[in-house]
């Protein structure tokens, strides 16, 4: 398989003002937002039988008129050339990804650990109460990433240990990733998952620019 000449294999481009792009985002957002919370409430609901029948059949109206105009494939990441890039369908991140926690990842202008907090309720639950392991690596591998990026090139995952100090209960997390060495073509960082107690997961990982875009 002959590997991407360019990073707009990755990134295509899109002729869209940076200001279109921040109204449908922020349209999209409010919608994704709606069926984050009815996930929640999908979840979480005690309501008698003729409610949820009652609900279910206007989630599947609705649904039906979204998929009146629907484009092909998922959405991957775009930019306008202007310096707006946008991940919409991103599984941590994307604002009109509903399964997304969603995550906002901060990189202080000043330095020092990028860093994230989220409130996760019963969508990414493992055990009751408890934060599913998967969910938990999920976010710390796309933190991990932007960390290993620097904002200034592009990066893959190599290799991502996890270390699992104690369960981490459901509710208000923190993240923070900081790069702890480079090794020619790779990007060596750690990051923490943590809850008001204190460190929750450890992750070592391995990032790697890729040859092509080098």
């Amino acid at each position: 398989m002959t590997s991407p000449p360019h990073h707009t294999a990755y990134f295509p481009l899109e002729d869209v003002p940076t200001e279109e792009v921040d109204r449908q985002e922020a349209v999209y957002a409010g919608l994704a937002g709606a069926v984050r919370d009815l996930l929640d409430a999908t979840l979480t609901t005690d309501a008698p039988d003729d409610v949820v029948a009652e609900a279910g059949a206007a989630v599947a109206a609705v649904t039906e008129r979204l998929r009146e105009r629907q484009a092909d494939g998922a959405t991957g990441v775009k930019t306008n050339g202007r310096g707006r890039t946008w991940s919409w369908g991103n599984a941590v991140i994307g604002p009109r990804n509903a399964t997304a926690p969603p995550l906002d990842v901060v990189r202080p202008p000043e330095g020092g650990p990028v860093h994230a907090e989220v409130t996760l309720g019963a969508a990414h639950q493992g055990e009751p109460g408890i934060l599913h392991p998967g969910a938990a690596v999920k976010m710390l591998d796309h933190l991990m990433g932007v960390v290993a990026a620097d904002g200034r090139r592009l990066t893959m995952t190599g290799t991502l240990t996890v270390q699992y100090r104690r369960p981490t209960p459901l509710g208000t997390v923190s993240l923070a990733g900081w790069i702890s060495g480079e090794e020619g073509s790779k990007v060596l960082v750690r990051a923490e998952l943590s809850d008001a107690d204190g460190v929750t997961v450890e992750a070592d990982g391995v990032f790697v620019v890729p040859r092509w875009a080098r």
